[in-house]
């Protein structure tokens, strides 16, 4: 079984001169860059098929961007829709959805997730070749996502660990402007010990006008949710899939109060969202969605 950590490869179209090269990765912008789809590679299921892993890097540092399912959002072969996020943070996204293939997929069959942005497109190509088995050494390793492990921790306890399992309460409509309450019941088997010692979280970092022009070298990045200090149970909301970002009162990760997560939801304009909930037990995540029609 391999375990890795990935490394980002900027590509450069054309042959360039260093200097260039230089300067072109080191520009970091607001908004207006592409979203690059990012293969993490597959896992196994115990009734025999495989999970492939996907997640995104958002070229933006500021800019969020909804891509509703279709023409700029889809895999192929196959149903365009196979669970996909159609609403990008900033940034570097992991181990955000799998989607599921049958025990008799070929091996170097490619599944292709493709998004396009302001007309360029940018795809990953997933196959079931041994090079891209992963497993959850590797997922945590790699933070699994916003919010990461945090922890420190061994092969042992990764074993015995189970995902937390989470339900939302259904919520069928909201309106603009009206906070609306969110409520995901939360079990686990109590594995990490609530006190296991966590790394040092990064410092949060100032956030940015979205000017829609060019940043200068030093913009920091994103501040990153991260679950709570000192451990436990906690969940993070998100917009999953929507026309518009969402405002969440209390943000980030939130502990969990007898076995419950609760926070508000304000949306600024209508449309149909899928809300997300990753449930967190310090090192494993668990989602669950709750579809919400906002009228003005």
């Amino acid at each position: 079984m391999l375990s890795r950590l990935f490394l980002l490869v900027v590509a450069l179209p054309g042959v360039l001169l260093a200097q260039t090269q230089s300067t072109e990765v080191h520009i970091k912008f607001n908004s207006g860059q592409s979203i690059t789809p990012i293969y993490e590679g597959w896992e196994r299921v115990p009734d025999g098929s495989f999970n492939m892993v996907f997640g995104y890097l958002n070229r933006n540092h500021v800019e969020q961007i909804s891509l509703p399912i279709g023409a700029q959002n889809n895999f192929e072969p196959g149903p365009a829709d196979r669970g996909q996020p159609a609403y990008f943070y900033p940034r570097e996204n992991h181990f955000i959805f799998k989607v599921n293939v049958p025990k008799d997929w070929d091996t170097k069959k490619e599944l292709v997730w493709s998004l396009t942005v302001r007309g360029k497109t940018e795809q990953a190509r997933a196959t079931l070749l041994d090079i891209w088995e992963i497993d959850r050494k590797v997922e945590v390793s790699n933070n699994g996502g916003p919010g990461g492990g945090g922890v420190q921790t061994s092969n042992a306890l990764l074993a015995k660990d189970e995902p937390p399992k989470v339900t939302i309460d259904p919520v069928s409509r909201a309106t603009v402007g009206t906070p609306v309450t969110l409520t995901a019941s939360v079990t686990d088997d109590g594995i990490p010990p609530p006190n296991m010692k966590r790394r040092e979280p990064r410092p949060v970092e100032p956030s940015l006008k979205n000017t829609g022009l060019p940043s200068p070298v030093n913009v920091p990045m994103p501040a990153r949710p991260r679950p709570p200090q000192g451990g436990g149970l906690s969940v993070w909301w998100f917009v999953y899939r929507g026309p518009a970002a969402v405002t969440f009162d209390p943000e980030g990760y939130v502990k969990i109060a007898d076995g419950k997560s609760t926070v508000k939801a304000t949306f600024a304009q209508p449309g149909t969202y899928v809300i997300r909930a990753f449930a967190h037990d310090g090192l494993l995540r668990t989602p669950a969605d709750v579809t919400i029609t906002v009228t003005h």
